[in-house]
Parts: structure tokens; C-alpha cells; sequence
């Protein structure tokens, strides 16, 4: 399910979070700053806009505008975001925006292929090793050209391209115009797609400062109840349960299980409602749980002797990307 977002900065100025919600905006990324960890470098805007985001209950994420030109200075920068991430709880992911808006890499000669690459490893790894959901932001130029795409597919990617109909590129989110209108807002703003439920994925891992399975308790692992006549199987959501998460369990699509309960709006299920499942759980005969550092490759090199057939994988699993977290339980195919 597609949610409309917006990503902001201190150019912004002063926003109202309430008429922003109200619009119909499902999320925000903020910046937290730019550059190496050093407080001059923090977005002015950042924990006004964090403290308006939360009081408006509109979920968050945050970026960095990555000016490193070596390793050592990709380190500062991940320290950077996450001494202001520190005590807080984002809902969505914590991006390395890597470009060259302004021209500062160029007028210093540059930086090659595979350090502008080794960059925004270090920084995604340095922000999953302290528990974050890490993502990285590029234009179709840098994914394309300036980046080795391949190296850093087991992050979420935040594409940026403006004036086409439908996103370029495989992405997590879509930043699809830096024109846009939103009430609460002046002047314009970039507006966004996610395409995946960021929440309930990070919250589901206990990830961003989250507990596993929720803010306040981690959910209880979905059981499947005495089954149905004619072999159906029928689940009990639980407190801090997501349709998705359902899903994954027993082996179907949110799609499926939505059209079969008739359930308009997947992203609003409640305890104590009962999910007719169909069929038996789970699929796929045995199941993998995603530990931190796996990837698709490598889980189909440990479970099914070659990591070329990841695609079983992504197939049994409904997967349209190469994106996994930890926690996440996988069926894999026979």
C-alpha cells in the first residue's frame, strides 16, 4: 500500500505538523543535518520539526546530506545522526542523502566510484550496527553511474527522480517532485511514495529505539487457532499485530488475507479480531528467521546450496525487492 510523504528541512522553516497530517500526509523524513558530527552542522529545524511530527502523530524518519570525501569522514557523519537520533524513536528509516547539489565534491576533484560507494556502506552499517533501519538517497545519476548499485542492495534505496509518471528504479521510497504544495507548508516542498509499511516492519524487528513488536510490549508471535471446518485456518490478532506480519507468518499476501476478511484499509486490524487464513500454515515446509547482516544471496547459499537461487526465495516469499531485516521470517521453498 502506497503512503504520501514529504521530506523537509530547516528551508522549510516554521511548519504546521497538525495542518500537514490533515492533509493527508502519511509520513515525513527530516534532516538531521549535514556533514561530519559537529553541532554547527545540525539542521536548526530538526527537533522542532521531531517534537511537531510526534505531537501531530505523524511518523518520522531523518536523513543526513553526506559531504564526506573518505571513510574517516563517512564515520563522523554516521556519528553525527546518531547523536541526534539518540532517545528518540523514528518510525521510518535513517538515510545517507548522497549527491553533490551544491558542488563541494566537485570543486575538491571529486571522489571515485567505489569510495562514494564505500561511504554510504560505512554509514548504513554503522547505523544498522547500532540498531537503525538504514536507507540511502541518490538520484538516477548516482545510482547509475557514480555508485556501485550492486554492493549496497541489501539497503533500502530512496530514489530521487522528478518529472516521470512512476519511479525510474526498484526503490523503497520515490521522491518524485521537489515542487510540491502541502497545507501547513510555505513555498514548495519534495514530496515522496513508500512503498513499503515502514512502521510496522521496524517495529515488528525492534528496530529505531523500538521493542520487538511494539512500543510498549513486544507482540506475542501469531499461533494459529483450532482449525476451521474444511480445513481453514483462522488467527486472533494480538495487541501490537500487523496484517502484514499475519501474512508472512502463514505464508499468504496481505492482498489475499484483505480481499478474504474483507478488510478495506489493511493497515487498521485490532486485538481480538479473528483473521480467517484458508488453507494450512505455514507454506513452504520449514522457515528461515533474517538475522542482522544477512542477505537473499547468502540465506539461499546456506538453505538451498546456491546463493544463485535467492529468487526461490523472493518468489515463495512474494518479495518484489531485495530488502530484508532482521526477525523477518522467510518460507523457504523446497
Amino acid at each position: 500500500m502506497e503512503r504520501k510523504g514529504i521530506d523537509v528541512s530547516k528551508h522549510q522553516g516554521d511548519i504546521d505538523w497538525g495542518k500537514v497530517a490533515a492533509s493527508g500526509v502519511a509520513f515525513a523524513l527530516l534532516r538531521a543535518g549535514y556533514g561530519s558530527d559537529r553541532e554547527g552542522q545540525d539542521d536548526e529545524r530538526f527537533l522542532q520539526n521531531v517534537a511537531g511530527c510526534e505531537a501531530a502523530g505523524l511518523p518520522w524518519g531523518a536523513y543526513l546530506y553526506s559531504y564526506a570525501m573518505s571513510v574517516e569522514e563517512a564515520e563522523s557523519e554516521a556519528a553525527h545522526l546518531l547523536r541526534l537520533l539518540e532517545g528518540r524513536k523514528p518510525s521510518y528509516p535513517i538515510a545517507i542523502d548522497m549527491e553533490d547539489a551544491d558542488g563541494y565534491k566537485a570543486k575538491r576533484g571529486g571522489i571515485g566510484r567505489q569510495l562514494a560507494t564505500d561511504i554510504v556502506k560505512t554509514v548504513c552499517a554503522r547505523l544498522e550496527g547500532a540498531g537503525y533501519y538504514a536507507m540511502w538517497y541518490a538520484n538516477r545519476d548516482w545510482h547509475q553511474n557514480r555508485l556501485y548499485a550492486d554492493q549496497l542492495a541489501k539497503y533500502d534505496f530512496w530514489l530521487a527522480h522528478w518529472g516521470v509518471e512512476e519511479p525510474s528504479l526498484p526503490c523503497g521510497i520515490w521522491q518524485h517532485t521537489s515542487d510540491g504544495a502541502v497545507p501547513g507548508i510555505s513555498g514548495r516542498v519534495d514530496c515522496d511514495i513508500a512503498y513499503k509499511d515502514y512502521p510496522a516492519i521496524i517495529q515488528a524487528a525492534g528496530l529505531n529505539g523500538w521493542e520487538k513488536g511494539g512500543e510498549d510490549e513486544p507482540a506475542p508471535a501469531p499461533a494459529p487457532a483450532p482449525s476451521e471446518p474444511e480445513g481453514n485456518v483462522s488467527y486472533t490478532v494480538q495487541k501490537g499485530d500487523t496484517l502484514w506480519g499475519i501474512a508472512q507468518t502463514y505464508g499468504t499476501t496481505v492482498a489475499a488475507l484483505a480481499e478474504r476478511n474483507g478488510i478495506a484499509d489493511p493497515d487498521r486490524i485490532y486485538p481480538g479480531q479473528v483473521i480467517q487464513i484458508g488453507g494450512q500454515a505455514p507454506a513452504g515446509g520449514r522457515t528461515y528467521t533474517v538475522q542482522r547482516g544477512d542477505s537473499l544471496w547468502a540465506i539461499a547459499a546456506r538453505e538451498l546450496g546456491s546463493g544463485g537461487r535467492y529468487g526461490e526465495i523472493k518468489a515463495a516469499n512474494g518479495l518484489s525487492g531485495d530488502t530484508i531485516y532482521p526477525g523477518q521470517v522467510l518460507d523457504i521453498p523446497r
